[in-house]
This record gives C-alpha cells, sequence and structure tokens, in this order.
C-alpha cells in the first residue's frame, strides 16, 4: 500500500473508498441478553477497525441500519461482550438474524452471505463424513481386518478429493471478497510466512484483490516484507526497567539478536540460556542481545530479568498483544528472534537452539 493511500486511509472514517454509500438492514433477535447496546464492525485494514452503526435494544427484537460502499465482511457485536456474529454484507442488502450462543444462531440474506452459508455447510457436511470414515478405518486396522482397511481407504482417499475439488471450484467460482476473506483468514489463524501468504494471494482473482479482503491481504504480505531477511529491521524505540530509551538501530553491534520473549513464556525463558551463552562467548567480539518483553506486568518482568539474570538490554511497552511493534514485527507467537547485522539489516529470523548457536558462530568466524 503506497504512502499516498495510508494518507488517504488516516482521512477518511467509515467510507475508506469513493464508491457510493448504500443502507445495509439487519433485523432479528437477540437470545439471552435483555438489553445493551448492539455494533456493527468491519476491519479497515489489518490494524483499523471502522463503527458501521449502532443501535441500542431492550427487548429481544432488534434492528439496526448502517452505510456501507462495498461488500465487506463485518461482525455484529453486543458491547461488553467478547466474540461476535460475522457475516458477508452487502450494500443495499437486508439479513435476518438469531444472535445466540451456542447452535442456532444465523444471519441470512445476501447474495454473498447465501453463499458463503451454503458452502460452510456443504464443508461441514463432507467433513463429517470424511471423520467417520477415517473412524472406521482406524477401528478396522486396529483389528487387523486389513484388506477392509483398505477398501475403506480408498473411500477415505475419494471424499477427500472430492472435498479439495469442490473447494478449489467454489474459490474460481467466486472471484470476490469470498475468495479473499478465505485467503486473508486463513493467513492470519495459520500464521503463514510471507511466502506461503504471497502463495495464496497469487491464487486470487482481479476481482478478490481488489475486495477489502483482497487489500488487506495486500497490507498484510507488504508487512511481512518490511520483516523479511534482507530488509533493513523495523526501527523503535522502547523504555528499560530504570527508564532509559534504547531505539533498535542506534544500539551498537557487530551482530544484534531482537528476542521477542515474557516473563510468563516457557520456551522463552529456556532459550535464556541459549542465549546467555552465546552473549559470554561473542560479546566482547560485538554481539549485543535487546530483550523485548511482551508482558504487561513490570514487576513480572523485572523479576524475570533478576531470577534469570539476563545481562544485556531489556526493554518494553508493557503493552503485551496490544504492542504496535508485535503488529511491526508481525509477532503471533514467542520466542521471536530477529537477527540482524551492524547496518541493521535482517540477516535471519526465529532460528533457536543448537542452530542459533551454528549460525551465530559462522557470522563470527568467517
Amino acid at each position: 500500500m503506497n504512502r499516498l493511500l495510508m494518507t488517504i486511509l488516516s482521512l477518511l472514517t467509515a467510507s475508506t473508498y469513493c464508491y457510493a454509500q448504500h443502507t445495509v438492514e439487519i433485523k432479528g433477535k437477540i437470545d439471552g441478553v435483555k438489553s445493551g447496546q448492539l455494533v456493527l464492525l468491519r476491519h479497515r485494514s489489518e490494524n483499523k477497525i471502522d463503527t458501521l452503526g449502532t443501535t441500542p435494544f431492550s427487548t429481544p427484537d432488534f434492528a439496526l441500519s448502517a452505510s456501507l460502499s462495498e461488500p465487506s465482511v463485518v461482525r455484529l457485536v453486543v458491547a461488553g461482550y467478547a466474540g461476535g456474529f460475522e457475516f458477508i454484507a452487502e450494500p443495499g442488502a437486508q439479513y435476518l438474524a438469531l444472535l445466540k450462543d451456542g447452535d442456532g444462531a444465523y444471519i441470512k440474506g445476501g447474495d454473498l452471505q447465501d453463499k458463503w452459508l451454503h458452502f460452510q455447510s456443504w464443508m461441514k457436511a463432507s467433513q463429517d463424513s470424511i471423520d467417520i470414515v477415517k473412524k472406521r478405518y482406524d477401528a478396522l486396522l486396529a483389528q487387523n481386518k486389513y484388506r477392509s482397511a483398505s477398501r475403506t481407504n480408498d473411500t477415505l482417499i475419494y471424499l477427500q478429493k472430492r472435498q479439495l475439488e469442490e473447494q478449489e471450484n467454489f474459490l474460481k467460482g467466486n472471484d470476490n471478497i469470498i475468495s479473499a476473506y478465505m485467503a486473508q483468514s486463513t493467513a492470519v489463524a495459520k500464521g503463514l510466512s510471507l511466502e506461503d501468504s504471497e502463495r495464496l494471494y497469487v491464487t486470487l482473482g482481479p476481482s478478490a484483490r481488489s475486495s477489502i479482503s483482497g487489500r488487506i491481504m495486500k497490507e498484510r504480505i507488504d508487512r511481512l516484507k518490511k520483516t523479511s531477511t534482507g530488509q533493513k529491521a523495523p526501527d523503535f524505540t522502547m523504555s528499560a526497567p530504570d527508564g532509559k530509551q534504547y531505539t533498535i538501530s542506534k544500539v551498537p553491534g557487530k551482530i544484534k539478536i531482537v528476542d521477542f520473549w515474557a516473563s510468563w513464556c516457557g520456551p522463552c525463558r529456556l532459550n535464556n540460556r541459549t542465549l546467555k551463552e552465546l552473549y559470554a562467548t561473542y560479546h566482547t567480539q560485538g554481539l549485543e542481545i535487546i530483550g523485548v518483553s511482551m508482558d504487561d506486568n513490570r514487576d513480572k518482568w523485572i523479576d524475570a530479568i533478576e531470577k534469570d539474570q539476563l545481562p544485556w538490554i531489556n526493554i518494553s511497552d508493557l503493552k503485551a498483544w496490544k504492542s504496535e511493534v508485535s503488529k511491526l514485527y508481525d509477532i503471533t507467537g514467542i520466542p521471536a528472534l530477529f537477527i540482524l547485522d551492524e547496518n541493521n539489516n535482517i540477516i535471519g529470523r526465529n532460528i533457536k537452539g543448537e542452530a542459533l548457536k551454528t549460525f551465530i558462530n559462522k557470522q563470527f568466524n568467517r
């Protein structure tokens, strides 16, 4: 996403593109909540959310209207409650909903939403059939009935192949927000790498790429490119426990390891042993380590530093996963390590254990 478009996005509110605005209407019932506020939300970008509409309700019935300029994946949320109800909204469409916990909830209406619901229903039935055959296959193997198991496995392979073909046909037939949303949500849920995200993105048609979900997918790819090997490490400044501020690019070092960790993360604490060994061996030769804590509790953060006796630079904004830096570096799990050269270029990422020792050893013994 270029700088001009980012500027435009920062100036606009609910309408991010110059399309005609149309009303979306959602009517229905809420089961389990007597009164409150219903809110309709939409991701405008990876990290920005628009409030498209709100309405109070004091009985099971509700009606909410909002303006929408293009098909979008939106979420109906009861204020004060976790979760929500996601669906594909189209400008000018009307929807009927039953909002409740557990089975039976639905949001129907609009051509795209109906297509999406039909596909989800077929996929669930298909997966249920596959699971039943898989259980039968496992049971036959356990009974040493190999001939029957072989025939059952043939059925299993056929069902799995058919499911894949139906999914591919569905995606090919929906060069729109549906296929873009499936790609984008898959990339987020599975934490796909830059390479895998790009491979998924190129399978989308032009209309899918131009949809709001397609644009968010492209935003993800552009962001991941910034932290891929060979790129300049995104710069940021954070404070140490004593209040001193450190800017990553200004920390001197022939090789720098930026380690995202937290006091509550067991694997991170174990990884500190490897980092301490490397630091003791190579610090005098130019190795620096910057520990970036994903904690939100200052006392627990400092206690972990003291207990693990971490001698390097430790910084945090104590915002945990709400930290903008975690988004900047696409941190979806910890420990997450980025290795930088003296010019702050990323030369390695997420290398751990013996592989990390080998990598660092090579940098200092060329």
